[in-house]
């Protein structure tokens, strides 16, 4: 009773805002053309789509977002349940693990730089120890996207870590026993009891690291400013640079919006693979 007052002021604000951010979208406005702010309709939208540079920004960000997730999740449930095992130093190993997730993205940024260094870099002193030649992780188009995605795989799996870990720690162990007392092996309470068991744990991570990789900026920023030859410009970036490098700040809005509508596309498309109806249900 108490909270509706505060839902409907920030709903009005909501829509207001929204309403207000659409209407910019059909204008022509740049901060290069002071005092010039016309209405041109769909124009701004129909630049983008005609747009390469803002297409293959889109097509970046999906693809860093499918691999980023995919494997944040695969790799953190793995190691969580590697965790479930009882060995020596198991809480050392536990702490150590979610260092990365308490690390601002700045720093992270910054130290994966270094790592990445192609001259005193800590990645290319591996890879001549095992005698491989030395790789431009940074500087090479094809290379570049790959090596922000190892910083987020590395920054952001805790996360998942963390959260699949307290789903665990909270999944009643009477089926998992009963199982074991049936004579199934490890595995198999692994993948047919185990796992079920974490399904709505594992899709509610999965849609978090999903929204966090269709946003992501601050990595990208740090390490290759959109670079080289644009190859790690997601849509996020790209909008960035529409606004604060080229001014536009109509179409700047225009790429913000269009992500906001690819974000909720994305991510009612993954509620209902991962959260099926139950008469959809195989």
């Amino acid at each position: 009773m108490f909270y509706q007052p505060i839902v409907m002021v920030l709903s009005i604000t909501s829509l207001v805002l929204t309403l207000y951010v659409v209407w910019l979208s059909l204008r022509d406005l740049s901060l290069m053309r002071a005092g010039r702010d016309t209405f041109v309709g769909l124009d701004n939208y129909i630049r983008f789509f005609a747009d390469p540079r803002g297409l293959w920004a889109l097509w970046r960000t999906v693809l860093f977002t499918v691999l980023a997730t995919s494997i944040e999740v695969v790799l953190g449930l793995a190691i969580v349940l590697f965790l479930d095992r009882n060995f020596a130093l198991k809480r050392i190993v536990r702490t150590l693990l979610l260092v990365p997730i308490i690390m601002t993205p700045v720093v992270v940024g910054l130290t994966w730089r270094f790592i990445f260094d192609p001259a005193s870099g800590m990645a290319n002193y591996l890879l001549s120890r095992l005698g491989i030649g030395a790789m431009d992780w940074l500087g090479s188009p094809q290379v570049a996207l790959f090596s922000v995605l190892i910083a987020d795989v590395w920054q952001w799996t805790p996360f998942v870590i963390l959260l699949s870990m307290a789903a665990l720690d909270s999944a009643p162990s009477d089926p998992l026993d009963a199982a074991r007392v049936d004579g199934a092996r490890e595995w198999q309470v692994t993948w047919y009891v185990l796992l079920p068991m974490l399904r709505r744990a594992i899709a509610i991570v999965a849609l978090i690291r999903a929204i966090d990789s269709i946003k992501a900026f601050d990595l990208f920023y740090i390490m290759t400013r959109g670079g080289p030859a644009l190859s790690t410009e997601t849509l996020n970036f790209y909008g960035y640079v529409v606004a604060f490098t080229n001014f536009e700040i109509s179409y700047a809005i225009t790429v913000a919006l269009i992500l906001t509508i690819f974000t909720n596309v994305a991510l009612l498309a993954m509620y209902g693979v991962l959260f099926p109806r139950k008469g959809e249900r195989t």
